[in-house]
C-alpha cells in the first residue's frame, strides 16, 4: 500500500488534486476562531478528529489563531497512502500534521518531512523533553501507553496479575481475555510474557510469539476495536484486557471494577510534523514555538488522558490526573518506548501471520 511508483503517483495526482485537502481526506475543514484570513498569514492542521481533535482545537489552534493574528484552518483524518501521495505530488494542502511514530519513520525515510528548526524552540520548552523525543522532522506532543487491565472484584490487589506472563497464566489467573485483533496483535505482550525484560523485546521473534498468541485459544476474546474490548471488560464477557489507557479512564469514572498494571506498559508518542513543500512553514514553526509550553502541552491530559512527552508539564497536571497517564514520573520507569522502526517494517509480516492464524 505504501510503495507507489512514482510513474503512478504522477499520473494519479493529476486527478486527485482537483479535490481540496479537505474532500481528499474526507475530512472536514473549520475555521479557529481568529483573525480575518491574510492578517498575519495561514496556518492549515490535519489531525485525527474526535475528542482528540476537539481538545486539541480549544486549547491549543483556537488559541494559537487569536495570540498570534494567524488565520488556522483545521482538517480531521487522513489515510497514510494519500497523505503520501499528496506531499510526494508537490501539491501540499497542510503545514501542520498530527501523526505517530511510524508515520514520521515512514515519511522520515522517503524524504517527505521538513526538518523541525529546534533553534527557534525555547529552552523553556525543551528541558523536559527527552532526548530520544528530539527528533530532527518531527515535534513531540502527546503519549498513550498500552497497559493491562483486569477485574478488580475478581483479582483483588493482593492477587493481581502483575506481568503478561500472569496474563498468559490461565491456571492461576482463569478467566477470559480480550485484544483487538487483526489491526493490532498483541505480538509485544505475547513476546513479554516469554521474556519480560523490556530492554530485549526488539526484535520480536514473530513465529515464537504467535505461538504464544495461539496458546491463550478460547481464553482470548479478539474484538475488531478497543471500544469492544472496553466493553468486554465492563461486562464481565474478559476479566483482564489489552487496551490502550485512555479506553479505561471512562470505565474507572464510571465506577466499573478495574485496575491497571502499568507494569511492562509500551509507550506510543505522538508529533506534529511539517510536510515537505509546506506553504506556511514559517507559521508552522511559530505555532510548535507557542504550543510548546509545559504549561499548554499540559491542557490536554484531563479531557483527553493523553499524557504529555515534555516531562516538565507534569507540574501543571493534578495527582489525580497524573496517576492515569503514561509517562507520570511515578510510572514511568515502568515501561518502554515502542520501537516505531521495527513495528513499521514488521508490519506486512504480522499481518500475513494474522491471517494465516485466522483461517486455522
Amino acid at each position: 500500500m505504501r510503495l507507489h511508483r512514482l510513474g503512478f503517483l504522477n499520473c494519479l495526482c493529476r486527478t486527485l488534486f482537483t479535490a481540496s485537502l479537505f474532500s481528499l481526506f474526507g475530512a472536514s475543514a473549520a475555521s479557529a476562531a481568529g483573525p480575518e484570513p491574510g492578517s498575519a498569514g495561514a496556518l492549515v492542521i490535519l489531525s485525527l478528529g474526535g475528542k482528540y481533535q476537539e481538545a486539541q482545537s480549544q486549547y491549543w489552534f483556537k488559541p494559537f489563531a487569536k495570540d498570534a493574528g494567524v488565520n488556522v484552518k483545521e482538517g480531521a483524518g487522513y489515510n497514510y497512502a494519500k497523505l503520501k501521495v499528496m506531499i510526494q505530488s508537490g501539491n501540499v494542502e497542510a503545514d501542520i500534521i498530527d501523526v505517530s511514530a511510524d508515520t514520521v519513520t515512514a515519511l522520515s525515510h522517503d524524504g517527505l518531512l521538513e526538518d523541525i528548526d529546534w533553534s527557534s524552540i525555547p529552552a523553556e520548552c525543551q528541558s523536559g523533553i527527552p532526548a530520544d523525543m528530539k527528533w530532527s522532522t518531527a515535534f513531540p506532543t502527546i503519549e498513550w501507553a498500552m497497559v493491562m487491565a483486569y477485574n478488580t472484584t475478581k483479582f483483588p490487589a493482593d492477587k493481581a496479575p502483575k506481568s503478561w506472563a500472569d496474563f498468559w497464566n490461565t491456571r492461576d489467573f482463569p478467566g477470559k481475555r480480550s485484544s483487538i485483533g487483526a489491526t493490532r496483535p498483541p505480538v509485544e505482550q505475547a513476546a513479554l510474557a516469554m521474556n519480560g525484560d523490556l530492554s530485549r523485546l526488539y526484535p520480536i521473534d514473530l513465529a515464537k510469539a504467535f505461538d504464544k498468541l495461539k496458546s491463550l485459544s478460547n481464553d482470548m476474546i479478539y474484538a475488531d476495536g478497543y471500544a469492544q474490548v472496553a466493553q468486554n471488560l465492563a461486562t464481565g464477557e474478559a476479566d483482564m484486557a489489552i487496551i490502550p489507557n485512555g479506553r479505561v479512564t471512562p470505565l474507572l469514572a464510571s465506577h466499573i471494577p478495574v485496575g491497571i498494571n502499568w507494569n511492562q506498559h509500551l509507550t506510543f508518542p505522538s508529533f506534529f510534523v511539517i510536510p515537505k513543500g509546506a506553504a506556511n512553514k514559517q507559521n508552522a514553526m511559530k505555532f510548535l514555538s507557542w504550543v510548546c509550553q509545559p504549561s499548554r502541552l499540559a491542557q490536554l491530559a484531563a479531557p483527553t488522558n493523553y499524557g504529555p512527552i515534555n516531562r516538565d508539564a507534569y507540574r501543571y497536571i493534578s495527582p489525580e490526573v497524573a496517576k492515569l497517564l503514561p509517562g507520570n514520573p511515578e510510572t514511568a520507569a515502568l515501561g518502554r518506548i515502542a520501537d516505531a522502526k521495527w513495528l513499521s517494517e514488521a508490519r506486512p509480516d504480522i499481518a500475513r501471520r494474522w491471517a494465516q492464524m485466522s483461517l486455522r
